[in-house]
């Protein structure tokens, strides 16, 4: 049974008399949004399957091209070795970080995501707070994300264009050009094709990453000649970053495995549109990541067996390592084009992918009053968050600028997302740790996913994966520094912090009093039945 409007009044957190007169606002329950006349629209319930959900989460993370498009790092940073075991730790450890999130998403599926999470589990008093640090984390590295995906899109049709014509020059201006018509695919796919296509896209691009991967290995090692050593591969470390240390110089390296993942909590934020989201929900993202660890450590291997001259592959002229790799192989314009440009495609699905994800976490704001002029972003059309997924696209533009800066700044743009992604993934699982488990246990022992004694080790393990890369992402990545090669990531992790405080201070602080909805270890029932 959905949760009522008059529901969700007498269940929130805040009682509805107690709210200042700028919060009463009509309520909005879970799964619905609302037109352009103000009214309750639900959501399309049945949007999505268990393989479109899958398909969607697949195409969108994409491991295989985030690592392959860092190999300059990693070949520098670590070297293979960096990668080869470093990738197999980042899987297991983000495994362990969504298995966490699956025992709270059998219990609360829904587009808050973590923040909700973070609510359901967090002591009343803190709640607000809580549930509005996380929930705004998650937005700001769905924007970053916008923003890093993009640019990254950006440099792989730089290579097309390298690679065709040597002697062209990438102004500024050109590259943020090309910049704003790779974000600009995510609002036009998601906003114009509607909610059918969007999913047979979905699938479609999941199929050309599978197989366009699999044409790109079988030829790289079929043609590369000589091929690397399975010394090379496997036992290589290399550091040319300048640090003395060369733990230190593996770590970096290991930095592109942590960024291979974010993302993945778009399971989570079309929940509301997923039958079944308790079963299904957590299933999906588990396949998610595991399916993309497996498929992206193999591609990955293959591709470093296809270097034949290091050397050759990091002073490339074409920009991206890969095109080296692929120009050395085959000696082909066209099939070095065809095979970025099969990268291209299916990695600008990450855009759309971050975008979604960013309409329908503010979407679930609004409905929990988080914001100013909730009831626009509440307002769904051709069955999406339309005005918060043009904000978000507006903010990814407006980040884009400092392409007009040093290129390290937009180089920070990756470990500025991830920092803010993964505080919003460890919050519920924090909360998890300290007292949440219990809560569920009490409540909910027989919740779909319950991961018993593991529970608490899955929980460490995230924290510690987390931790351990915030303290990673803000080192610079070589040495000595200077404004070329500064790390900037610390800059915008700063920035926005300090937004964050202001705004929780100059504005939520009085307005924002936690989710509005019932929550689960609240009343000790599910918000709905499946």
């Amino acid at each position: 049974m959905t949760l009522t409007v008059e529901d969700s009044y007498k269940a929130g957190s805040a009682d509805k008399t107690s709210l200042p007169e700028e919060m009463k606002v009509k309520e909005i329950p879970l799964e619905s949004g609302q037109d352009s006349n103000g009214d309750i629209r639900p959501l399309d319930k049945h949007a999505f399957t268990f393989w479109s959900v899958f398909s969607l989460a697949f195409s969108c993370i994409n491991s295989w091209v985030a690592l392959v498009v860092s190999l300059s790092t990693i070949l520098t940073a670590g070297g293979p070795t960096a990668v080869v075991y470093g990738f197999i730790y980042a899987t297991i450890c983000t495994m362990a970080n969504v298995l966490s999130h699956g025992e709270m998403f059998a219990v609360f599926p829904t587009a808050g995501g973590q923040y909700h999470w973070a609510a359901m589990l967090s002591p009343p008093k803190a709640r607000a707070a809580i549930s509005w640090a996380t929930g705004m984390s998650n937005v700001i590295g769905l924007w970053l994300g916008i923003a890093a995906a993009a640019y990254l899109c950006t440099n792989m049709v730089a290579s097309i264009i390298l690679v065709n014509n040597p002697d062209f020059i990438l102004t500024p201006g050109k590259q943020y050009g090309i910049f704003i018509a790779m974000t600009m695919f995510a609002p036009l796919s998601a906003l114009g094709v509607g909610s059918k296509a969007n999913r047979r896209l979905d699938l479609g691009l999941m199929v050309l990453s599978i197989v366009g991967s699999v044409v790109i290995v079988v030829t790289l090692l079929a043609k590369a000649s000589p091929r690397a050593s399975g010394s090379f591969v496997f036992a290589s470390i290399t550091n040319e970053t300048g640090w003395n240390s060369p733990v230190i110089a593996w770590l970096i390296g290991l930095l592109p495995s942590t960024y291979a993942f974010v993302g993945f909590d778009i399971v989570y934020h079309v929940s509301e549109e997923l039958p079944n989201a308790k079963r299904e929900g957590p299933k999906a993202a588990n396949w998610t990541i595991l399916f993309s660890g497996v498929s992206a450590w193999i591609i990955v291997v293959c591709i470093l067996f296809a270097i034949s001259d290091v050397g050759r592959v990091l002073g490339t002229g074409y920009g991206l390592p890969f095109a080296q790799i692929c120009m050395d192989a085959t000696n082909s314009k066209a099939a070095t084009t065809i095979f970025i440009l099969i990268l291209l495609i299916v990695f600008s699905n990450a855009t759309r992918g971050n975008t979604i994800s960013a309409g329908r976490t503010l979407m679930a704001f609004a409905r929990d009053g988080m914001l100013p002029y909730g009831s626009v972003f509440m307002t769904v059309k051709l069955g999406e968050p339309i005005y918060g997924i043009i904000i978000s696209v507006v903010i990814a533009l407006l980040v884009g600028l400092v392409q007009f800066g040093p290129a390290a700044a937009f180089n920070s743009l990756t470990g500025g997302s991830t920092i803010f992604f993964f505080i919003s993934y460890t919050i519920p699982c924090a909360c998890m740790l300290f007292g949440g488990r219990k809560r569920l246990n009490k409540l909910f022992p027989d919740r779909q996913h319950n991961l018993g004694k593991w529970g608490i080790i899955c929980n460490l393990i995230s924290i510690f994966f987390v931790i351990q890369s915030l303290v990673i992402y803000v080192f610079p990545a070589a040495r000595p520094v200077t404004p070329d090669n500064m790390n900037y990531v610390i800059v915008f992790a700063a920035f926005f912090g300090v937004v964050l405080v202001a705004l929780w201070h100059g504005y939520a602080k009085k307005r924002y009093h936690g989710p509005r909805v019932r929550l689960p270890t609240d009343q000790g029932d599910p918000i709905y039945e499946e």
